[in-house]
């Protein structure tokens, strides 16, 4: 158990050094290695980028979407979904409760959670795809000829999918908060950064 904890501890500072960039020169959104709870959404929240302004909404979690739970402040959540820190009302996320109990636990208790949540993460990605491709799913990259699923595995769920249907086949656009992703046929082979 030791050396998992040692070994995960060497992968979580490894995954806070700044990123270099995806193969292909492409630009990347990768998730922050931070301690986090994970939390399902009971109906649809908005997300807000200033909990005193209600007008902030930056966009619209739909329900049953999980979000990265950071912290609690007041009567909210600070939470990351789909590259995108907010607050949400704490009403809106299934147990809270108990989400709130779990940050008044030391914080040694909530690493070690932590740490046992990526480990998992870690370990399906590599059943599912192989140590290279699953190491690289779970650091959150993306590279040209990835399928469909993958990219959910690595970024999750777009905000937005658009489809187009031609002679040369299936086109997609996949619309993330800071990336629009281009498929055809169901393989990556593009993307770029949204203005």
């Amino acid at each position: 158990m030791k050396t998992s904890l040692l070994f995960f501890s060497l992968v979580s500072l490894f995954l806070s050094l700044p990123e270099k960039g995806l193969s292909n020169n492409m630009p990347s959104a990768q998730v922050d290695t931070v301690y986090y709870i994970p939390g399902k959404i009971k109906q649809t929240a908005r997300l807000f980028s200033d909990m005193d302004n209600v007008s902030s909404v930056v966009l619209y979690i739909p329900a049953d979407s999980t979000v990265q739970i950071l912290e609690p402040v007041k009567d909210y959540f600070l939470v990351h979904f789909q590259g995108v820190d907010g607050y949400i009302l704490q009403k809106k996320v299934e147990h809270y409760g108990d989400i709130l109990k779990e940050f008044n636990q030391p914080v040694s208790d909530r690493q070690v959670a932590q740490n046992q949540t990526d480990e998992h993460r870690y370990r399906q990605l590599v059943a599912k795809y192989g140590n290279g491709t699953g190491e690289k799913i779970y650091e959150h990259k993306i590279w040209k000829g990835m399928s469909n699923s993958m990219v959910l595995d690595s970024w999750g769920t777009p905000r937005t999918i658009n489809h187009y249907t031609n002679a040369n086949g299936i086109k997609e656009e996949w619309i993330y908060p800071k990336y629009i992703l281009v498929f055809w046929d169901n393989r990556l082979t593009s993307w770029y950064k949204r203005k």
